[in-house]
């Protein structure tokens, strides 16, 4: 009993320190103290100076290990490319090679990997990446920055339309933020007026949807911009026709309002153009398009038209001034290239001038003058860039021995190897002469097949059965011609085993139609050419109205309607790059050195030529993007980085 009652008081006494062991305090390790540098960054982050957050994140991640150094890494990429650094942020990339990356951090990567090659003009790269990148689901943040980067991939390899509609999507998932969402929509908008009218009606979806509204609104302010009058009631019936789509009211308002601030009336015009001389020809065809645009504007509208003889071409600036002191607010001209560079060295110009033809110019224009012209080499280019846009990777060249020949090339050579770093093989054939057989053996390297046929004949010691074969790593020709010449080149191609090569030119080879026998030995052809060309009920009501009108000074007939209907755009086109007209000589939009630049209309030629649609636009990478650069990284609470908080949306 005494025992039991022993064991019961030493079994109360093991309990109580039990719970006396329960109620002391349980030592904790020292927490570490934060590291200020991880806030210095994001403070210069916050302050813009990204050169210096690159370099400070750079040395957090070698200072904190595990998941840590990668966040500071990938911030420190980042931070690099808004820098403007591509090299750095290539050379930060290098170190995440191999290192186990989390799924968030995955996603990080690649789109920084997308992003460097934006800066680097990669559109194609990026592109490849970011489609690859798509998940069902990613964190918010992430996905938005994945659609402005996808819009301006988009945007650098010139699909627009597609750029548009991504933006679209982006603008669904900004929610209720309506001044992100106002900026988004100026681009879809600004995509969407970048292209020709002629586009946007063709690839309208059925039904319009929200996509088809965005179009139809883009249609209306390319229409009906200049006159704010028209433009009004039909927002209001589009507003009426789309009552649900998300573009907001301000919107349509701010938009509005701007292209009317860069409209510019202009009541008296001076044009400046020779009446003598070996441009009088040319000059005649100009001033006819000029005179067709001014009958065809309401007669409240039509300014006072001025004529002035300039076929001196050493007295533009006089004219000039003499116009100036006229009452002229704007002028037309002048045609020749010595007249141009006259008043390109003029320094400052009281009146905007649109020149019609272009110089070089070693130094910035006067800010009031701009030059438009019918270049012959931007056709060269474009036709460098339609045969890399069909994925056509070796070209080669042929090209008369003259003077023209020789700049035609080189303007197609350097585009070409702007494009892909490679130097194209090219051969001279005489313009005068119809035979081209022995240059085009030698480009098609037709010569050397013979010469193995002679050399395995020596070596076996008796003749064999031969037919010659070309080379086999070429996929495409461009030819500098005439149309004689052209018409004698395609049938030569052919007979040397060249046929199913697709021969592209310039809009020289062909007058704008194809006599029976230019058909049977031009025919499929590909050409860039003006709209007016390619529209052949625009071209029939013109031979009706102007006859005689369509033989080869039609092209120059055009360009003279156009500089009409141009002047009041000038500064709306020089505002942005991406705003265009849509003229008779083409889609009309301004470089920033005051240059018209034009799309010109893809031709298979044929009876009736085949309208393969406007040249891609490869001019827009540089482009501002949609949003401004990602918000400042947010400061991490000490022992947990911002991933291991972040959350993801459906």
């Amino acid at each position: 009993m005494q025992i039991r009652a022993l064991f019961s008081h030493a079994l109360r006494l093991a309990l109580l320190g039990v719970l006396l062991s329960a109620c002391s305090p349980v030592p904790t390790r020292p927490q570490q103290p934060v590291d200020p540098d991880i806030a210095r960054a994001a403070q210069l982050w916050r302050e813009a100076q990204f050169s210096q957050a690159s370099a400070l994140y750079e040395t957090l991640a070698r200072r904190h290990p595990g998941p840590r150094a990668r966040d500071y890494l990938l911030k420190a990429i980042d931070a690099a490319l808004q820098a403007g650094d591509p090299d750095r942020a290539e050379a930060l990339l290098g170190r995440l090679s191999g290192a186990p990356l989390s799924p968030e951090q995955g996603l990080r990567r690649e789109l920084l990997s997308a992003e460097l090659a934006l800066a680097r003009h990669q559109g194609d790269q990026a592109l490849e990446t970011l489609l690859g990148m798509i998940r069902p689901k990613m964190p918010h943040e992430l996905a938005l920055r994945h659609l402005r980067d996808l819009a301006t991939a988009y945007r650098q390899v010139g699909n627009l339309l597609e750029s548009a509609n991504t933006l679209q999507q982006l603008d669904a998932l900004l929610g209720e933020d309506r001044e992100q969402r106002l900026e988004v929509q100026s681009e879809i908008l600004r995509a969407l007026t970048a292209l020709n009218e002629r586009t946007l009606r063709e690839l309208q979806p059925s039904p319009p949807g929200v996509a088809g509204g965005w179009m139809e609104l883009a249609l209306l302010f390319k229409q009906y911009g200049a006159t704010p009058e028209a433009l009004a009631p039909r927002l209001q019936a589009w507003r009426e026709r789309f009552p649900g789509h998300p573009a907001l009211p301000e919107l349509l308002t701010r938009s509005s309002a701007r292209l009317q601030a860069q409209l510019r009336t202009v009541r008296h015009i001076a044009v400046l153009l020779p009446e003598s001389g070996r441009y009088a020809a040319a000059a005649r065809a100009l001033r006819d398009g000029i005179m067709a645009s001014w009958f065809a504007l309401p007669e409240a509208q039509r300014p006072m038209l001025r004529f002035y003889d300039s076929s001196d071409p050493y007295n533009a600036w006089p004219l000039y001034s003499q116009a100036v002191a006229a009452g002229a607010e704007a002028i037309i001209g002048p045609l020749q290239k010595a007249s141009v560079a006259q008043l390109l060295k003029a320094g400052e110009l009281a009146v905007p001038v649109l020149a019609l033809n272009q110089v070089p110019a070693d130094s910035a224009p006067p800010a009031r003058l701009y030059m438009f012209s019918l270049d012959p080499e931007h056709e060269a280019r474009l036709a460098a860039e339609r045969i890399w846009q069909q994925d056509q990777r070796h070209p080669v060249a042929l090209y008369p021995d003259n003077a023209w020949g020789e700049r035609l090339v080189n303007a197609f050579r350097d585009r070409w190897q702007a494009l892909t770093g490679d130097v194209i093989e090219a051969r001279a054939y005489r313009p005068d002469s119809p035979d081209h057989s022995q240059v085009i053996r030698e480009l098609m390297h037709l010569d050397r097949s013979k010469a193995r046929h002679r050399r395995l004949e020596r070596w076996l010691g008796q003749s064999i059965e031969f037919e010659p074969r070309r080379r086999h790593d070429v996929d495409a020709v461009f030819t500098v011609a005439r149309p004689q010449q052209a018409q004698s080149l395609r049938p030569q191609l052919a007979f040397f085993r060249a046929g199913d090569l697709p021969m592209y030119a310039t809009s020289a080879a062909w007058t704008g139609s194809l006599n029976p026998q230019q058909l049977a030995d031009m025919k499929g052809i590909l050409l860039p050419d003006i709209p007016l060309i390619a529209d052949p009920r625009a071209r029939a009501r013109l031979g009706e109205a102007l006859p005689g009108v369509l033989g080869p000074g039609v092209r120059l007939y055009a360009m003279g309607m156009d500089a009409l209907h141009l002047l009041p755009h000038l500064q709306r086109l020089q505002d942005s790059t991406y705003e265009s007209l849509d003229g008779r000589t083409g889609n009309l939009f301004m470089s920033a050195d005051h240059r018209i630049r034009r799309q010109l209309v893809w031709l298979s030629l044929d009876d009736p030529p085949r309208v393969l649609g406007y040249s891609r636009r490869m001019d827009l990478e540089q482009a501002p993007a949609a949003l401004p650069p990602a918000a400042a990284p947010a400061v991490p609470a000490a022992g947990r980085s911002p991933q291991e908080k972040a959350t993801e949306t459906p």
